[in-house]
């Protein structure tokens, strides 16, 4: 597999896992409000921001670091 595909590959299932990730701690923070456990929307709101926010940053920093390195797959 060439440098460029398997970068590709590589990305898109690291982004696909790593939203995978963050849309299960969604779930749990619904799992939680649903449960009776006295979140306030606000609180709700800043917590899945927040989810949102390192989720989005991680993605983006693995995606810089995988532009600086030369990937080939068997």
């Amino acid at each position: 597999m060439n440098g460029g595909k398997a970068k590709d590959f590589l990305s898109f299932q690291v982004n696909r896992k790593v939203t995978s990730l963050y849309k299960s701690f969604l779930f749990i923070l619904e799992d939680l409000q649903d449960s009776g456990y006295n979140i306030s929307d606000s609180v709700f709101q800043r917590h899945r921001k927040r989810v949102l926010d390192n989720g989005n940053d991680a993605i983006r920093e693995i995606e810089e670091l995988l532009e600086k390195l030369d990937i080939d797959l068997k």
